[in-house]
């Protein structure tokens, strides 16, 4: 299992768009991913429980991930956390 922290980009936070942008990014690999916030933790494969953890514009999160693929997981997840997505661009 690796990880990193993130500081969250977008101004509005992890919104639901967010979310389930970052759930499919999560499934295009075979690892684990996960994000730790608030004294919480969720798999990015439960977008409600993303939500839950209440991740703000400028939080610091710490991204995990664990399995074959790890490493390019973890990656493709921290930089989709740091860009700002439109919630209106469906």
């Amino acid at each position: 299992m690796i990880g990193r922290s993130v500081t969250i980009g977008d101004p509005l936070g992890v919104h639901a768009r967010a979310a389930a942008l970052l759930a499919r990014t999560a499934g295009r690999f075979k690892s684990s991913v996960w994000l730790s916030c608030h004294d919480g933790r969720a798999s990015l494969t439960n977008q409600l429980r993303v939500m839950a953890l209440g991740i703000g514009p400028g939080d610091e999160v710490l991204v995990l991930a664990d399995g074959i693929d790890e490493d390019e997981a973890l990656e493709a997840v921290a930089a989709q956390l740091g860009l700002r997505i439109d919630p209106s661009n469906g």
